[in-house]
């Protein structure tokens, strides 16, 4: 049984409940078939969402299928939405303009989904099943995902025996404490949602096109990223500075944002900064007239070293534009 076992609170320690049966094989098959449960089945249900020391409540719509859609609907604070479809996730909040982006393969509303489709990330993470729990009237198993180094958090996920849906998942820090996490208070799986509750809310504000796009050519690099992250994609603001540019690097599982841009010039004392706020870390580095920020969720040691490891391609450092 767990040390501290609480529903929710500031911190939670959670004991292993690695059981006999827990190999990695066991527990690699299992998480591809929470990935094709996610994506495929029909469900709709409320759960809560602990983070950054507060507690939301939402209802998930989800269309599964070849037409996956679905729908994120915020049921506490301000009024906001999420709407997901083939080609793009739109989020709406009542009080600003809203914001269109370009869905990419393996995004999810639901959050803390860590991505396990490929198999490379076994390379820096360990994989177990534990024992048996139950969650919104389901029952259901855990696995764990524990990283290899310090470089990375962890995750517990508690799948439906039957079906594989995830019930609820946990990011836990090296001492197995819960930094965030969601749960199903209410599910029900195989109920496909109607298109009114597929379709966005009324009463938002008009949709903007994203504001990124594809960067052919950067000028920097991550010099020295921790193991196992790499590049995936190279973007640029559609608006802003030209030479501002936003990589993003992946181990397989956790995803880390860089930043670089010009340094402004009212910024001229600028320093190195940081900050954690719940799973996300950020780092801001100050370089000469460039400042690099990095953010993920992950340990602030990792977005410090990627910050102050960015250099340019080439020997000569490129230069702010007057």
């Amino acid at each position: 049984m767990p040390a501290t076992r609480a529903l929710f609170g500031v911190m939670l320690v959670l004991s292993p409940m690695r059981s006999s049966f827990g190999q990695e094989g066991d527990a690699a098959n299992l998480l591809l078939r929470m990935s094709n449960a996610l994506a495929t089945l029909n469900y709709q249900g409320s759960f809560v969402y602990e983070h950054n020391g507060q507690l939301d409540a939402l209802r998930l719509f989800h269309a599964g299928g070849s037409a996956e859609h679905e729908r994120l609907v915020s049921m506490s604070g301000p009024r906001s939405e999420l709407v997901r479809d083939g080609y793009s996730i739109t989020c709406l909040q009542a009080d600003t303009t809203s914001m269109v982006f370009p869905n990419r393969p393996g995004a999810r509303l639901l959050p803390l989904v860590p991505d396990t489709r490929g198999a490379s990330f076994q390379k820096l993470y360990s994989l177990s099943v534990g024992g048996p729990d139950r969650v919104a009237g389901y029952n259901a198993r855990t696995i764990d995902i524990s990283p290899r180094d310090g470089w990375r958090y962890g995750y517990r996920l508690w799948l439906d025996q039957d079906n594989f849906m995830l019930l609820r998942s946990a990011v836990v820090d090296s001492a197995e404490r819960v930094l965030e996490q969601f749960m199903f208070v209410a599910l029900d799986v195989g109920a496909k949602p109607k298109e009114s509750d597929l379709a966005a809310g009324s009463g938002f504000n008009a949709v903007l096109p994203a504001n990124e796009i594809a960067l052919a050519g950067p000028r920097w690099r991550v010099a020295d990223p921790p193991p196992g992250f790499h590049l995936v994609r190279t973007l640029q603001p559609a608006q802003g500075p030209t030479q501002a540019e936003h990589h993003s690097y992946s181990d397989g599982v956790a995803t880390v944002s860089v930043y670089i841009e010009p340094l402004d010039p009212k910024l001229s004392a600028a320093q190195d900064s940081a900050s954690t706020r719940g799973v996300l870390s950020i780092y801001a580095h100050v370089a000469g007239n460039w400042k690099f920020t990095a953010l993920g969720d992950v340990p602030r040691a990792t977005v410090q070293r990627m910050a102050r490891s960015i250099q340019p391609l080439n020997s000569g450092a490129p230069q702010p534009a007057p």
